[in-house]
């Protein structure tokens, strides 16, 4: 097992290495005039000009540039253009992303893995057809849409949650906008548990436990469940780390000053150093969850072995 986490960690640091570099290249590559991007149409004298390039060093080469990048990254003492720290701005918006994916991780957990676990048991019935149906709806419509129409609902026609985010309901607030972004995950998890649960049903195991008079509930919960939470649990692994770098249409229409918003704006200027933090923290982030999830599959299946 160490060996194993310690392979993990040394592939995580390949790759976070990797994304930044390829991030920091296409933003290099691309970039016009980041300083005339952050001024608009205001003019920029020529000492402004020569100030500014010597602070971002944006005469100097590809890697010089992104040494200059990872050494202010990890000394968390990063600039945007603007001459602001990064982090200071970054921590609060990653803090409001995350409650949000957090709340439609846990909608799809409590919704999602039960309508599955519910309908792999109730196959071919009126519960199980009707989440089909609804679930085929809710991955045809996109966030764009359906955020809209859950602001409508439920927020302007039955007032249960507020439109739009505010600071005076922050937990609140934010609930409608979890649910909208973990709607897909929801439905996707739903049909998984469902597939899942349904093929372990048939399994030659769960005959064999029933065969010993062994009773159905015991079955199910000890057996079955176990065994078809392996590919659900690698399914909210991916997932988080999708909803954390995700949700920008959904922060955006419940406007919410998260980590899409922030990220939005600083393509929209050109902002490098903005961009390429936020990849990074969300590219260690997503590391780690992968790492748990791995770590998860020889709690749920001791047969696994890290060698």
């Amino acid at each position: 097992m160490f060996r194993f986490i310690v392979r993990r960690l040394l592939q995580g640091v390949l790759t976070f290495f990797g994304a930044t570099l390829v991030v920091f290249a296409l933003m290099f590559a691309g970039q016009g005039d980041p300083i005339q991007a952050l001024a608009g149409e205001k003019p920029v004298s020529a000492s402004q000009r020569a100030q500014l390039t010597e602070r971002f060093h944006l005469n100097d080469g590809f890697f010089q540039r992104y040494y200059y990048f990872l050494r202010d990254l990890f000394s968390g003492d990063i600039l945007n253009f603007n001459g602001q720290p990064v982090f200071d701005r970054l921590g609060e918006a990653l803090l409001l992303t995350s409650k949000v994916a957090l709340i439609a991780i846990i909608a799809t957990v409590l919704f999602g893995v039960t309508a599955g676990v519910i309908s792999a048991l109730r196959r071919g019935g009126i519960f199980d057809n009707s989440t089909l149906i609804l679930t085929l709806i809710v991955i045809g419509i996109p966030a764009i849409v359906l955020a809209p129409l859950a602001q409508f609902i439920f927020g302007i026609k039955w007032k249960i949650f507020p439109v739009i985010y505010t600071s005076d309901q922050p937990v609140w607030s934010l609930i409608l906008p979890g649910l909208v972004l973990g709607s897909l995950s929801l439905a996707t998890a739903m049909r998984l548990t469902r597939a899942s649960v349904g093929e372990n049903l048939r399994a030659d195991y769960v005959r064999t436990a029933t065969s010993k008079g062994m009773t159905r509930k015991r079955v199910i919960g000890v057996h079955v469940l176990r065994n078809s939470l392996i590919p659900i649990v690698t399914f909210l692994g991916v997932e988080l780390g999708n909803l954390m770098g995700g949700a920008i249409v959904t922060e955006g229409i419940f406007n919410i000053p998260g980590i899409g918003g922030l990220l939005y704006r600083a393509i929209g200027v050109e902002d490098g150093p903005t961009v390429v933090t936020i990849v990074s923290v969300l590219v260690i982030i997503y590391i780690v969850v992968n790492l748990i999830v791995d770590l998860l599959y020889a709690v749920l299946d001791p047969r696994i072995r890290y060698e």
